[in-house]
């Protein structure tokens, strides 16, 4: 007669990669706001005669900030 033992094994949870991975997270975060914060700025510093030369409406800026975060 044979026995057979199965043994399931349970995932390592290493808190060091965990915090790791969040802080990184964090920081790519806080990166992607001060690029949206300084490209808000840098449209909002221009005179509404630059916007229309380069086709940009005032109330578009903040929406044109917020997209280039999301294209990275």
């Amino acid at each position: 007669m044979s026995y057979t033992t199965a043994t399931t094994a349970t995932p390592s949870f290493d808190v060091t990669a965990k915090l790791r991975s969040m802080a990184e997270g964090y920081r790519a975060h806080r990166a992607d706001m001060r690029a949206a914060r300084q490209t808000f700025n840098e449209l909002s510093a221009m005179t509404d005669r630059d916007l229309a030369d380069i086709g940009i409406a005032r109330s578009e800026i903040r929406h044109i900030a917020s997209q280039t975060v999301a294209q990275r």
